[in-house]
């Protein structure tokens, strides 16, 4: 089976960066938002915010990315916001206990508010 992950970037009031990830993020499309973390993060931007109304599917191993990013943006000051995800990926982060180190905003307003500290 074909997985596909898309990844759109916009920077919005505050210098808070927008990715919105649509599709599958798994073992086959991790690499694609590793890669573009790492993009960011050598660009110095630390203020993300990743919006989940677009996935329709997340691995454990795609989970990982977030936790790196958290990682990376808090050692440099900065934050790692998620909004808009869906019944099936709230489930996951619940499964693998993540609700209690993630803040999943219901709407991309407020998760941009509140990277925008």
């Amino acid at each position: 089976m074909k997985t596909n992950l898309s990844i759109s970037e916009a920077t919005v009031e505050g210098g808070v960066c927008v990715l919105k990830l649509a599709g599958f993020l798994d073992g086959h499309t991790l690499i694609d938002l590793e890669r573009k973390l790492e993009i960011l993060f050598k660009a110095g931007k630390y203020r993300l915010v990743m919006d989940l109304g677009g996935l329709t599917y997340i691995a454990s191993a795609g989970v990982g990315a977030f936790i790196n990013g958290q990682h990376q943006t808090k050692k440099h000051d900065g934050c790692l916001m998620l909004a808009n995800a869906g019944p099936n990926i709230r489930e996951i982060f619940e499964i693998l206990g993540l609700d209690a180190i993630f803040t999943i905003h219901a709407s991309l307003p407020a998760a941009v508010k509140a990277a925008q500290g």
